[in-house]
């Protein structure tokens, strides 16, 4: 991981929309500026439901967006789910962006999306069956799609700590039953008509959506209603462990539930920061990090509905997490926290492995270090604190009395 260029109170005056859309220092990329929704043209950059999009293309009713960078890691089809066959209608990751991704939007930013009829052709090199045609609020574009587009929008630059152009998914079919097609794999805005192998779980996704704004009010501000949030924690409440529920503005796994409470990890990272602004003998109590998420992220990714049911959380370590001399500071308490290393240990390799590197809060070898999960496993020396590493938060939700 190389050093982050930006403080915490930088990248915070970029704007959160930028960190979710994967951006980080390592691209050396400078973002567009974002437009106002209602005045944008083809090609604008607008922020819609706290993520940045690109304009593809304008109708009399509104406009039809795709998110700048990927939004996650995922595979196409995740294996032992269903019938095996990377058709849309069928995929795994349709689920995921119509039931889960969709409703981190408001009740309000989902009245503006519109349902879209999307015919998936039969793949032309190949002739792998398309499937039959959907009916989605959220979606990937096609391969036709994606050629119409200019290739300056299917490049996606860097997302968090990948070393080369991320790649991302498209719905068409590949060269047989198991395979979906992708842009940007081995040569950045280039799609591959014989794909990848659709489990391959670090593939970029890159939503696409319509909206329709004519005679609606555009939202500006995090507006849950007291009905959403309802509906929030009873799909919480009837989720088991490792299941993925929708809170606030992500996604989350199930990692625990007992007395009412469910601890929930982010499925995929948030940002890309430091775990401390400086190189310097520190620990979780007082970390930079630490209190960017308990009060930046925490006051902007939930209405005052969620924050109300979010329980603070005492955090403490058990002799696991002493593994060199380094002092893991003072017991806190948090709404918002990263895990310790025991504690990203005990979920599975799967929700362990988001396609990145992540801090967790426990020190490294020195004191100056901090601990970072690599891919699905722990690096327990850790590296220095002023180094970027992706962010996924922890938190604990109470869904019943």
């Amino acid at each position: 991981m190389k050093k982050l260029l930006l403080s915490v109170s930088a990248l915070a005056a970029l704007g959160l929309a930028f960190l979710l859309s994967g951006c980080s220092d390592r691209s050396h990329e400078t973002p567009k500026a974002a437009v106002e929704l209602t005045a944008a043209s083809v090609g604008d950059v607008v922020v819609f439901g706290d993520i940045r999009w690109i304009v593809i293309e304008k109708t009399a009713d509104g406009y039809t967006l795709l998110s700048e960078k990927p939004v996650i890691k995922q595979a196409f089809r995740r294996s032992g789910y269903g019938i095996f066959t990377v058709a849309w209608e069928d995929s795994t990751l349709r689920t995921w962006l119509n039931e889960k991704f969709y409703y981190t939007f408001t009740e309000e930013e989902r009245a503006l999306i519109a349902e879209t009829h999307n015919v998936t052709p039969d793949n032309s090199e190949y002739g792998t069956e398309g499937g039959s045609d959907t009916d989605d609020y959220i979606y990937l574009l096609s391969i036709d799609e994606a050629n119409a587009l200019k290739e300056q929008y299917r490049k996606t630059g860097y997302w968090y700590d990948a070393m080369d152009y991320q790649w991302w998914w498209l719905r068409s079919p590949g060269v047989n039953a198991d395979y979906a097609t992708y842009v940007g794999k081995r040569e950045d805005g280039v799609i591959d008509p014989q794909g990848d192998i659709a489990g391959n779980d670090y593939g970029g996704v890159r939503p696409a959506l319509h909206l329709c704004i004519a005679d609606h009010k555009v939202p500006t501000e995090m507006n849950r209603t007291p009905a959403e949030v309802e509906a929030e924690l009873a799909a919480i409440a009837a989720a088991e462990i490792d299941d993925v529920v929708s809170f606030g503005r992500y996604t989350w796994y199930v990692t625990d539930k007992e007395d009412g409470i469910c601890t929930l990890l982010c499925q995929g990272p948030v940002a890309e920061l430091p775990y401390h602004d400086t190189k310097t003998d520190i620990t979780w109590e007082n970390c930079t990090l630490r209190r960017w998420l308990n009060e930046d992220f925490y006051d902007s990714k939930f209405s005052e509905e969620e924050k109300a049911v979010i329980v603070t959380t005492h955090n403490t370590y058990v002799p696991e997490d002493y593994l060199y001399e380094s002092d893991c500071g003072n017991d806190t308490d948090d709404r918002v926290y990263l895990p310790s290393y025991t504690e990203a240990l005990s979920v599975s390799d799967d929700i362990r492995d988001c396609g990145t590197d992540w801090w967790v809060r426990t020190p490294g070898k020195y004191q100056y270090d901090a601990i970072y999960i690599g891919l699905r496993s722990p690096n327990t020396i850790g590296n220095y604190v002023n180094s970027g590493a992706c962010v996924r938060p922890m938190i604990k939700v109470r869904y019943a009395d």
